[in-house]
């Protein structure tokens, strides 16, 4: 297998990227791309595909001017085709946004990687097939990963970047390297694992709040509260690790992974860990504190909090916001 990836463009010299699929992750990942001053070329076969796609650029505009846009922005920059060849023939870079079909995904990827240069890399923002499961149908594979985003797309910075068996290191750091400069939080994920990481830590929530509600301990109106007026806001800025770092102190945080204060298996059952597994995690947490004594990770937290909580009012206020989603919704016990 030839590798091409050898002869990559460098990651800030790409000048233009192909969407191919313009729904509602194709259009937000249009409209990201747009405002860090590329020129976007989108294809999709629905005869309604480009009013649709230009009408969601324009609504996410004015969220993306007030954040910011390069000196080179502009939505006149974003050139649509229905014919993907003709697309996609002189792209730096493809993002694939089709539907979470793998039938639908194997054709897309063939005729991607048939169009493009040998050079240019393939994402998918598949959001829980693996790529070298959609690598099968791809020419050049060891150019195909995964780039999942989150929604809205030109809002949320994360993008999971995943390789597959056959791509290549060379795919990887390039990736990684391209999503960063062109305004992203990529993260690499170390192993491809059906949906990634973050959409698995979603559905851990959502499939104990929907535990919770089956069982009648708790409203959906409930745990969105516990959600939005509880530890989501800590998670916001500092994660789940770090805010346990906190809360523990650096003596007990240990003990909580080793299971001699408290911690999480009081609720549920949780994973024995090995000195090796909870050896990473507290060389993680030192990592991710950067040094920062408990003191200052304290003034951070609150500083960001209050500004939340400030941001939070002002846009209740705002829109006249049902203010009752954070006031729970029960008069009684729900158990009776």
């Amino acid at each position: 297998m030839t590798d091409n990836t050898r002869q990559l463009l460098a990651p800030k010299a790409v000048k233009r990227v192909g969407v191919v699929g313009t729904g509602t992750i194709g259009s937000a990942w249009a409209a990201h791309f747009l405002a860090q001053g590329l020129d976007v070329i989108a294809t999709d076969p629905s005869p309604r595909a480009e009013k649709t796609l230009r009408s969601a650029i324009d609504h996410a505009w004015p969220s993306l001017e007030q954040l910011g846009l390069a000196p080179e922005a502009s939505r006149d920059r974003l050139h649509f085709s229905s014919d993907i060849n003709s697309a996609l023939q002189n792209v730096d870079f493809v993002q694939e946004s089709t539907p979470e079909q793998e039938h639908i995904k194997d054709q897309v990827m063939h005729s991607i990687s048939h169009a493009i240069r040998p050079d240019v890399i393939i994402a998918s923002s598949t959001s829980g097939i693996i790529p070298t499961r959609l690598q099968a149908q791809v020419k050049h594979p060891q150019r195909m990963i995964v780039g999942h985003p989150f929604n809205p797309v030109y809002l949320i910075p994360l993008v999971e970047v995943v390789g597959g068996e056959q791509t290549s290191a060379a795919t990887l750091d390039w990736a990684m390297a391209f999503y960063q400069h062109w305004g992203k939080t990529p993260l690499l994920c170390q192993t491809e694992i059906p949906g990634h990481l973050a959409n698995r830590l979603q559905d851990a929530i959502s499939g104990e709040m929907l535990n919770l509600v089956s069982d009648g301990y708790a409203s959906p109106a409930d745990l969105d509260i516990a959600l939005t007026a509880g530890p989501g806001l800590r998670w916001a800025l500092m994660g789940s690790f770090i805010t346990s770092y906190m809360a523990a102190g650096n003596d007990s945080f240990r003990a909580i992974f080793e299971g001699k204060f408290g911690g999480p298996e009081s609720y549920m059952p949780f994973p024995t860990l090995n000195d090796k597994d909870v050896d990473s995690i507290i060389a993680a947490a030192d990592t991710q504190v950067q040094g920062h004594s408990l003191e200052t990770l304290k003034k951070i937290r609150d500083e960001f909090l209050v500004g939340v909580l400030q941001l939070r009012a002002s846009i209740e206020a705002k829109y006249s916001f049902d203010k009752s989603r954070f006031t729970s919704d029960n008069t009684e016990s729900v158990k009776g």
